[in-house]
């Protein structure tokens, strides 16, 4: 079993991030007058924080490719 890294720390910090954004977004979506600021500023942190998850997997896997390689030689 992998201990968790700072990484996998930062990566379920901005999941938990993103799922309260969406939650948000759900929230003032039903609002019959959304205020159009807040919608904006939670869309910009869902797509921000969905590009260092995606950031953080890229460099997670890569990582765990190398060590897998370097275990075969």
């Amino acid at each position: 079993m992998r201990m968790m890294t700072t990484l996998d720390a930062q990566k379920q910090r901005l999941v938990e991030e993103l799922v309260e954004a969406k939650e948000q977004i759900a929230l003032i979506n039903a609002q019959p007058c959304p205020d159009f600021k807040i919608l904006n500023y939670y869309m910009d942190v869902v797509s921000r924080d969905t590009q260092l998850v995606e950031m953080i997997d890229s460099h997670l896997f890569g990582e765990q490719e190398s060590r897998a390689s370097s275990w075969v030689c």
